[in-house]
C-alpha cells in the first residue's frame, strides 16, 4: 500500500489491523463511506496473521452460528471479490473421536446446532478412514462438516486492507490510537500517532487492548490471552484438503502441499500483572479445565513489569501497549506436533519444519466475542474478544458492522454479543464439543 496522508477527519476510524478491521474497512469503504484504519504495527501482524486457517462452522458455541452460517457463504467468493490469493479451500473440517464419550459430545453439539442446518454430521470409523487416507488412529468415528474449509490467514487481512486501500481507504501502519475524544455523549475524534482525526464513528478491534479502551468510558470487558504455538512444514505428497483436529494436533494441509500443525493438547498462559486483573471471571473455567493450562512464569513477566514504569513506551501510550507482538513459540508445542503428526501418519515421510511462530488470542470468560456499540459515547463500536476462533469470522463481522453504521442496524441479531453481560451477572461457561 502506498503512503496516504493522514486526514484530519473521516465517517470511520477504525483501530486495529487484524481481520475484523479490515474487513469492516472494505465494506465500509465499498458502500460508499471514508475510511481510516490505524494499526500500530502492520496489517495482520498479531493474532489475525498467526491463526490455524480453519474456516469452520463445526464446534462453535450455537450463539455464533448465524453469523458463521452466513461467513461460509462469503469465503468462497472473496478470492475474486478482492483480487486477491486466499489459498481458499473447501474440503471440510473433521474432528476425530477416540472415545465413545467424545463421539457423545459430537452428537450432543448436533442436536444443539440441528436448528441451523449447518450440514454437519457424524461418521463411523470407516468414513473417516475413508476421508483420511492413510490415517493410523481413525479412532470410533468423528464429526465432519463438508462446506466447512480453510485459507491462509497471512494473506486474508492484508487483502481486504489492500482492496479497501484501492476503494480510498486509508490504512495507516505503523501508527497507533492514543486516545478518543468526545462531545456530549459523541464520539467527536481519534487522536492517533499522526495527529486528530475528527470523526463521529469508531470501530474498537484492537484485541486484547481493547478493554482498556473500553475502560476508559467506564465499562467493564474482561479479557485475557493464551499464546498459541503453530509450525509450517516442508511440502509432502497429497493428504487430504481436509482441516483436521485428530488426537489433540489440529492440522491442515496447503494446496502446495505443505502443513500446518497445532499442538492442541494444552493452552500457554503467560503470567503477567495484567492478567490478575480479570483473574475472578477468569477462575471457573481454569478451576474446571486446569490440566489443560500451562501457565508460565519468565521473561514476558518481566516486560509487562518494565510496560508499567513511568516513561516505558508503554506506560506513555497505555491504550497501544507494546506495538510489536512478543508471543514466541513454545519449542515443547512443536516437537509435539511433529511427533503427533508422525504418528497419525507413519508411513509418511517427516516433513521439515520451515516456519514457526505464536499468537496471543484474546479471549472472554464465556469465549463468546463482544460485537455491540456503546451508548455512551454513542458511535463507538466494539469488535473483540473472538476467542482463538475470529479469523474465519471476519468478513461477517466485518459486514454485519458496515451494515450497523450504514443502514442503522445489522442484518444479523447480535444480542448475544452484547457487551453488558459481563457487567449484570451473567454467567456462561465456554461451550466446547472438546
Amino acid at each position: 500500500m502506498s503512503p496516504q496522508n493522514m486526514p484530519e477527519q473521516a465517517d470511520v476510524v477504525i483501530i486495529g489491523g487484524g481481520i475484523q478491521g479490515a474487513a469492516s474497512a472494505y465494506y465500509l469503504q465499498k458502500a460508499g463511506m471514508s475510511v481510516v484504519l490505524l494499526e500500530k504495527d502492520t496489517v495482520a501482524s498479531h493474532q489475525s496473521g498467526r491463526a490455524w486457517g480453519f474456516v469452520r462452522q463445526q464446534g462453535r458455541d450455537p450463539v455464533e452460528l448465524p453469523l458463521m452460517k452466513a461467513c461460509i457463504s462469503i469465503w468462497p467468493e472473496l478470492e475474486r471479490e478482492l483480487g486477491a490469493d486466499l489459498e481458499w479451500r473447501q474440503g471440510g473440517v473433521l474432528y476425530v473421536a477416540n472415545t465413545d464419550g467424545e463421539m457423545a459430545s459430537y452428537e450432543r453439539w448436533l442436536a444443539d446446532v440441528k436448528p441451523y442446518d449447518i450440514g454437519s454430521r457424524t461418521l463411523g470409523r470407516a468414513e473417516v478412514e475413508k476421508l483420511m487416507p492413510g490415517l493410523a488412529a481413525p479412532g470410533v468415528g468423528g464429526l465432519f462438516t463438508a462446506n466447512d474449509g480453510q485459507a491462509e490467514p497471512k494473506k486474508a487481512a492484508p487483502a481486504f486492507a489492500l482492496k479497501a486501500h484501492a476503494l480510498g481507504a486509508v490504512i495507516a501502519q505503523g501508527c497507533g490510537a492514543v486516545g478518543i475524544e468526545t462531545e456530549a455523549g459523541q464520539v467527536s475524534g481519534v487522536m492517533s500517532e499522526r495527529g486528530l482525526i475528527k470523526t463521529r464513528i469508531v470501530i474498537c478491534a484492537a484485541g486484547a487492548m481493547t478493554h482498556k479502551f473500553v475502560a476508559k468510558f467506564g465499562r467493564r470487558l474482561p479479557q485475557q490471552t493464551t499464546r498459541s504455538t503453530v509450525i509450517r512444514t516442508s511440502p509432502i505428497p497429497p493428504i487430504s484438503a481436509v482441516s483436521a483436529l485428530i488426537e489433540g494436533v489440529g492440522f491442515r494441509q496447503r494446496a502446495d502441499g505443505s502443513l500446518n500443525l497445532a499442538d492442541d493438547v494444552n493452552s500457554d498462559i503467560d503470567l503477567t500483572l495484567s492478567r490478575f486483573k480479570y483473574a475472578g471471571d477468569f477462575w471457573p473455567a481454569y478451576k474446571d479445565n486446569w490440566r489443560n493450562f500451562n501457565f508460565h512464569f519468565g521473561i514476558r513477566f518481566i516486560d509487562d513489569l518494565a510496560d508499567h514504569l513511568p516513561g516505558s513506551p508503554a506506560a506513555d501510550k497505555p491504550l497501544m501497549g507494546r506495538r510489536q507482538s512478543t508471543a514466541l513459540p513454545n519449542p515443547k508445542r512443536v516437537r509435539n506436533a511433529l511427533a503427533a503428526f508422525k504418528r497419525l501418519f507413519p508411513d509418511v515421510e517427516t516433513p521439515k519444519i520451515v516456519d514457526q511462530w505464536a499468537g496471543d488470542i484474546d479471549v472472554t470468560p464465556d469465549a463468546v466475542p463482544v460485537i455491540d456499540q456503546l451508548e455512551n459515547p454513542a458511535g463507538f463500536f466494539v469488535a473483540t474478544g473472538f476467542s482463538g476462533h475470529g479469523f474465519a469470522m471476519g468478513p461477517i463481522v466485518g459486514k454485519v458492522l458496515s451494515e450497523w453504521i450504514t443502514k442503522g442496524a445489522p442484518s444479523i441479531n447480535l444480542d448475544d454479543f452484547r457487551l453488558n453481560r459481563f457487567e449484570t451477572g451473567e454467567k456462561r461457561l465456554p461451550y466446547s464439543v472438546l
